[in-house]
């Protein structure tokens, strides 16, 4: 009896376990580029072009097609002629009852440009595919941190919201008990009272964004979201790894190895290669081919045998080249061939812009981290002298010396410069990935 409620403790114990998630910043992330759902379809996407790319290249291999057919002519085809010249028409039929024949042929593209600017545009086709994929990871890598950043921020709020609750509780009872001593007036005793209220509203609102926070996080990663997670990277660790992060302000920046400037550089390839395409049309288009046919005809049914009445059968063979010259098109080739070499400027116009673009993104995302960095050292500086002030207040109110409304307003001056940190801690967090992000740090496959 007792270990069989063992056993089925232990199966409780399993079942609740697997209700929870414990996951650091980098196991989220790590999580997420395999399972979240973008990732999934780009890789999917991904994997696709690369079955467009042998199909094209297929189109440039030997065909070979093997084809068969049996005929039972139940009624030989006629022809009339008056054979004698004496006014009677006569019936003429030819052919036998069963015929059956066999062709095997064998076509080859012999020359085409197209075929060659297609294999290499399919080519480019893949390469945009990898790019997406990767540019798809660098977003969910972002949106991962923020949403992690985001609930660590919200969890120590709530831990913070938590301890000055229960302090303002304390000292309500407190100030409660002394009214009704008659000690001090009833009215100092609703304020601090109030201030608790506040702070139990206030707790309420940082749980519940929590919970919708870790959902969201969950959902990037790609778990169920009825499950609990466990955070096991604290803000400490977090900032630390921020600020330790400062020599990014100094790393070297190369746009052009920039996800976003090459996917644009891809999309250039690609265009330069329907101008190509275009000029190609003008060449000559060169196949070849080979068919090889056997035909057996006999008055019986099985028509391939050898002595059947009237068998027989017959071999026939040929090759063949064909070769197509386009000569005249009114033009329009022409035309169409510059209209693609004007895109392909507007493309080389684009990516410059989008190198000169990139550059001032890092400048901006540079300076934004260093703010962020200095703001948030001062706000942690803020929050110290803040918790201070209220303290004192807060042991002057009860001594009698301070009123009740200077104790609830440097206990709404404390909350207020909490949540001024802690957001400053958010920024920063959020501000050394998008740094990251700019340099590329993220990037699977970097250009040689």
């Amino acid at each position: 009896m007792i270990r069989t409620f063992t056993f089925f403790l232990a199966l409780a114990w399993a079942g609740s376990g697997s209700a929870q998630t414990s996951m650091s910043l980098e196991q989220a992330i790590e999580h997420a580029r395999t399972h979240n759902a973008q990732n999934k379809v780009r890789s999917l996407e991904q994997r696709a072009a690369e079955k467009v790319l042998w199909q094209n290249i297929a189109l440039g291999l030997p065909s070979v097609t093997a084809a068969g057919q049996y005929t039972d002519n139940i009624e030989l085809p006629a022809q009339f002629f008056d054979i004698n010249q004496d006014g009677v028409i006569d019936k003429l039929q030819f052919g036998t009852r069963y015929t059956s024949i066999g062709n095997l042929s064998v076509n080859q593209l012999v020359f085409d440009g197209s075929y060659i600017v297609a294999v290499l545009a399919t080519n480019v086709l893949r390469d945009q595919a990898s790019l997406n994929k990767e540019k798809t990871e660098i977003e969910v890598r972002q949106q991962t941190a923020q949403f992690y950043h985001l609930a660590v921020i919200l969890a120590e709020n709530e831990n913070v919201l938590a301890e000055n609750l229960k302090q303002a509780t304390t000292t309500a009872t407190q100030m409660e008990a002394m009214a009704a001593e008659g000690l001090v007036e009833s009215e100092s005793a609703d304020q601090v009272r109030l201030v608790a209220r506040q702070l139990e509203a206030a707790l309420g609102n940082v749980r519940q964004q929590r919970g919708v926070t870790e959902k969201m996080l969950l959902l990037t990663c790609g778990l169920p979201t009825d499950q609990n997670v466990v955070l096991t990277s604290t803000l400490n660790q977090l900032i630390d790894g921020a600020v330790g992060g400062q020599g990014l302000l100094q790393a070297r920046f190369a746009p052009e190895q920039h996800v976003d400037y090459r996917v644009l550089a891809a999309g250039r390839l690609g265009q330069s290669l329907l101008y190509k395409n275009d000029l190609v049309s003008f060449m000559p288009k060169v196949y070849a081919g080979y068919s090889l046919t056997q035909q057996f005809v006999s008055e019986d049914a099985n028509v391939w045998d050898p002595n059947g009445f009237f068998a027989n059968n017959v071999v026939f063979q040929s090759w063949n080249v064909s070769a197509q010259f386009p000569l005249f098109t009114s033009g329009r080739r022409m035309f169409k061939a510059q209209e693609s070499r004007l895109k392909v400027e507007q493309l080389d116009v684009l990516l410059e812009q989008t190198k000169a673009a990139l550059t001032v993104q890092h400048l901006q995302a540079k300076s934004e981290f260093d703010n962020a960095l200095t703001t948030y050292r001062l706000q942690v500086d803020n929050v110290a002298l803040a918790k201070r002030l209220r303290d004192k207040t807060r042991i002057k109110f009860l001594e009698g010396v301070s009123s009740s409304l200077e104790y609830s307003q440097a206990e709404t001056q404390y909350q207020q410069t909490v949540a001024a940190m802690l957001s400053s801690a958010n920024e920063t967090l959020n501000k050394r990935i998008a740094l990251e992000k700019v340099l590329g740090m993220y990037n699977t496959s970097k250009p040689e």
